[in-house]
């Protein structure tokens, strides 16, 4: 059965260790692509830009620079969930490392043995599948990963807001384009909505993919307007360009409707659903998926892209 590529960024400040580690790498019946950083700064721009399937850094990498570099990567909002290996410098069988406080998932220790480097790897894939729900296209945390952020939302007692954001018209644009130039709206919407959360630098934000076109993000009840206005007006802007001059230039695609006729459809938007334990208290995720279902009824009867909060008042009763 053939794998799945999977991509490994090596970070390491002297160039015969990057190459070492590469050489045995290559090695592997697996298919990795390899690639390589030699400062914080690059890693995280090819991070950002390309996000690979596992960062290897050395514990050379300037000094305490490794320890800082790990930190900010399983800090961040997005990435956080990547595995990082760190690979020691030889110590002597008596090892001690308060792994409390070191931010990585797993260790390799120089003098650097082929066969044990593959099978360390090789588990840290198996264990990371295990335990991650990531979604394949995006590489943004899955179902279970979502629901457990919403549920800490609610079980944290402070108020909070949650938009389930989805496209409009993409089956029409999948029907006309194919879903290769599908999954291209995709994988931009979810770079727009990453990069219009992360600017928020904030712990508790958060963006995942339930599947589909279907995104799901939490941020401050004070900050989401600022947020969801920032993310349709970037979203509008580029949209356009994923469609052909032609269909520009009549602002609409023609396709087949679910009746099996034809029809004029208007370029993909983005409808975001708002719910807020503000005016109602939220006591089970059960309730946050009800709410949310019904505000997105309501915001998809807009035209064009469109957020909209559920503000309704509900009046407790004493019994």
């Amino acid at each position: 059965m053939t794998r799945d590529t999977r991509k490994i960024l090596v970070i390491a400040g002297n160039s015969s260790d990057k190459d070492g580690l590469k050489k045995i790498l290559d090695q592997s019946e697996d298919d990795f692509v390899i690639y390589s950083a030699e400062s914080s700064l690059q890693a995280l721009d090819i991070i950002y830009s390309d996000p690979p399937d596992l960062i290897v850094v050395d514990e050379l990498l300037h000094e305490e620079g490794w320890k800082k570099l790990c930190y900010r990567i399983k800090g961040d909002t997005v990435f956080g969930h990547l595995p990082i290996v760190l690979v020691l410098q030889p110590q002597g069988p008596d090892i001690e490392i308060d792994w409390d406080h070191i931010p990585v998932d797993d260790y390799l220790q120089k003098p650097l043995i082929a066969g044990e480097v593959l099978s360390r790897i090789s588990l840290i894939f198996v264990r990371a599948t295990r335990v991650r729900d990531a979604n394949p296209l995006t590489q943004l945390p899955g179902n279970f990963s979502i629901m457990k952020r919403i549920q800490g939302c609610i079980d944290g007692g402070a108020r909070f807001t949650v938009a389930y954001a989805d496209l409009d018209n993409f089956k029409s644009y999948n029907d006309k384009y194919g879903f290769m130039r599908g999954d291209d709206i995709l994988k931009i919407t979810a770079r727009i909505l990453t990069n219009s959360v992360r600017k928020l630098r904030l712990s508790e934000c958060f963006v995942g993919h339930v599947g589909g076109d279907d995104y799901v993000f939490i941020v401050p009840p004070e900050k989401m307007d600022g947020v969801c206005a920032g993310i349709i007006a970037n979203f509008d802007l580029i949209v356009g360009d994923f469609y052909d001059e032609s269909d520009r230039a009549q602002g609409c695609i023609y396709s087949t409707n679910r009746k099996g006729e034809r029809e004029c459809f208007p370029f993909v938007s983005l409808s975001i659903a708002i719910v807020t334990n503000e005016y109602r208290p939220i006591n089970h995720i059960g309730q946050v998926s009800a709410i949310a279902a019904e505000v997105k009824k309501r915001v998809k009867c807009m035209s064009g892209s469109n957020y909209y909060k559920d503000m309704r008042r509900i009046k407790l009763v004493d019994p």
